[in-house]
């Protein structure tokens, strides 16, 4: 059944940083720089805007992650991309992270001035490690259900997400990876990384990302999957399916 959206006024007013106008140009990536993670972690480096194709093209390439006195290469393996004017590699680490260790991702080797959209600031992006591996997949606790509906108007656009609640049983930083499309004949599937803080995520779109916006009313179906900062993947479950906010 599709589950139809209200808006209250005070989201509007108040809407979170999820329904920020733009991102800009730049790279963002999971786990958020500042984390402490798993020394089996993996980590998800996503281009957005003038920073999409040069990511892209690191496929196949490595970087390099540096602590005081410990390096190690990461590959660059492929993600997903898609018309939101974003495409993601996964970074897989090529040896053993130490515990306790604060690591720096060098993403400034591969893409020189390049800007870190999301962690504590601008800066190289870097993380500490925790004791030792994630050796357990996620498990959910409350599967992902829509709350309800963002809607902002700025100059550049509207501004469409839909919140959703969900628990996961893990120990690392948990993700969700989406795809999105619509329940009619209309454009491409959409499928992008969406970060999970405090047992919620957005799914939608900014006012300036790309081709690819949710239309007033319109009735979508998003089929997620969970994975773990390890790479390991929660049970399947439903799609949940949904009317985007209307204005």
């Amino acid at each position: 059944m599709v589950l139809r959206i209200l808006v209250p006024l005070f989201v509007l007013l108040c809407a979170s940083s999820a329904s920020a106008q733009c991102l800009g140009d730049g790279v963002q990536l999971f786990p958020t720089p500042g984390a402490i993670v798993p020394t089996n972690t993996r980590f998800l480096l996503e281009g957005v805007g003038t920073a999409r194709p040069q990511v892209a093209a690191l496929v196949g390439k490595k970087l390099r992650l540096v602590a005081d006195k410990h390096v190690v290469e990461v590959k660059a393996l492929r993600g997903w991309e898609s018309s939101l004017g974003r495409a993601t590699v996964i970074l897989k680490v090529s040896g053993k992270l130490e515990p306790d260790t604060r690591y720096t991702l060098r993403v400034d080797e591969v893409i020189p001035n390049v800007m870190v959209l999301n962690g504590p600031s601008t800066v190289l992006p870097e993380w500490r490690t925790g004791k030792g591996p994630d050796g357990f997949a996620p498990k959910w606790l409350k599967r992902p259900a829509v709350s309800e509906g963002i809607l902002r108007r700025t100059p550049q656009g509207t501004a469409r997400f839909v919140r959703l609640n969900l628990s996961l049983r893990e120990e690392s930083p948990a993700y969700l990876v989406v795809k999105l499309e619509p329940r009619r004949p209309g454009p491409s599937v959409q499928q992008y990384v969406v970060p999970v803080h405090n047992n919620t995520a957005f799914i939608g779109h900014e006012a300036c990302s790309g081709t690819f916006a949710m239309e007033d009313g319109r009735s979508y179906r998003a089929r997620i999957e969970a994975f773990d900062s390890a790479g390991q993947m929660a049970p399947p479950v439903p799609p949940v399916d949904f009317e985007a906010p209307a204005e």
